[in-house]
């Protein structure tokens, strides 16, 4: 009986061992907010009353570790799924469909980072950097302007590699290439792609970034169209007392109804620090949709505020007010939306 005690203490320190050497860290953010929304050109101006998920960034958990292999060299992953913690869903499952935001292996060093799997790209971190709120579906003013691939098909990718440069002076370059189909070699079809590159720049109170990314939809039945391409700027300065932001985006789809036509979209964005824990978040972003046969132009404003509780621990509110222009006619496009929510991050 003793020997087998030893035997069995013997591997539960190898397991630790192992466990603390591969550097596994589990993490997450838990969000919940209560908003209503006055749909202004609705008969009566009906509002709806929600409990929310993620509004001010999006409920999450993820397990990420790394290996030191030597000589500089790390082995890193990441597996990061979604949460829907206001209904009855599981990890990986928010509003009734799949959701691993991440999961992705990888090798890091001096030469800079190497990444293959499902990839958050490059076109979301452009979004999430360019604003205040550029990681809020819910307040921040760009992201529901909506237009654009980096908002939408290419913001995370499946069978995707990535390569990041090391930082040159706060200069960072990124590459991305997804296959978004992969049926090559049946019935004579071929894979559309998706290639994505930015340049970063972080270096004292100055931040700004570039990005170009095309779609190449060869497929003759995904709705997207041929060649979508688009590009973007992103530039900010902290003042301290105030953080300017400001963002532009054009993008080109050749299927698009109208011949030439572009959809373009700018945003700005200021945070003012208010003491250590009280921050004031003001948006203002503009779309112009040249692609369709109808003038779908969108205004949103958005007036925040968050309140750190603690370092893990923050309390917001906010005011999301959009505006349609359409020729369609649809009732209930103009909507004003007022939030409270808490965010925990472990």
């Amino acid at each position: 009986m003793q020997k087998k005690l030893i035997a069995l203490a013997i591997a539960g320190l190898a397991s630790t061992a192992a466990f603390a050497q591969t550097n596994v860290t589990v993490y997450g953010i838990v969000d919940a907010s209560a908003s209503g929304t006055t749909y202004l050109g609705a008969a009566g101006k009906q509002t709806l009353f929600k409990v929310n998920s993620g509004l001010l960034s999006t409920s999450r958990i993820g397990f990420k570790g790394v290996e030191d292999l030597g000589n500089g060299l790390k082995a890193l992953f990441t597996l990061e799924y979604g949460l829907a913690i206001d209904d009855n869903q599981g990890i990986g499952t928010v509003s009734g469909g799949t959701n691993g935001r991440q999961q992705f292996v990888g090798l890091t060093g001096g030469f800079g980072t190497a990444l293959a799997g499902r990839l958050q790209t490059t076109g979301l971190d452009f979004s999430v950097a360019a604003t205040a709120l550029g990681g809020s579906t819910g307040l921040g003013a760009a992201y529901n302007a909506g237009g654009g691939t980096l908002v939408t098909s290419a913001t995370r990718a499946n069978n995707a590699v990535a390569y990041v440069s090391p930082s040159f002076g706060g200069v960072t370059v990124a590459y991305n290439h997804a296959r978004m189909t992969e049926l090559a070699g049946t019935n004579g079809n071929t894979d559309n792609t998706a290639n994505l590159l930015s340049v970063s720049y972080a270096n004292g109170p100055i931040t700004a970034g570039a990005i170009y990314t095309k779609l190449v939809n060869s497929q003759t039945n995904v709705a997207a169209g041929d060649n979508v391409k688009e590009w973007g700027l992103r530039v900010g300065y902290d003042f301290k007392v105030v953080k300017l932001q400001a963002l532009y985006q054009q993008q080109k789809d050749e299927a698009a109804a109208v011949a030439g036509g572009k959809d373009k979209k700018w945003a700005v964005s200021a945070a003012v620090p208010v003491g250590a824990k009280v921050a004031v978040i003001a948006e203002y972003a503009s779309l112009n949709v040249g692609s369709t046969a109808n003038a779908d132009n969108v205004k949103v404003g958005t007036l925040a505020s968050t309140y750190a509780l603690s370092k893990r621990t923050t309390a917001y509110a906010g005011i999301v007010a959009k505006r349609v222009q359409s020729d369609i006619g649809t009732q209930g496009l103009d909507t004003n939306t007022y939030a409270v929510g808490l965010r925990h991050a472990f």
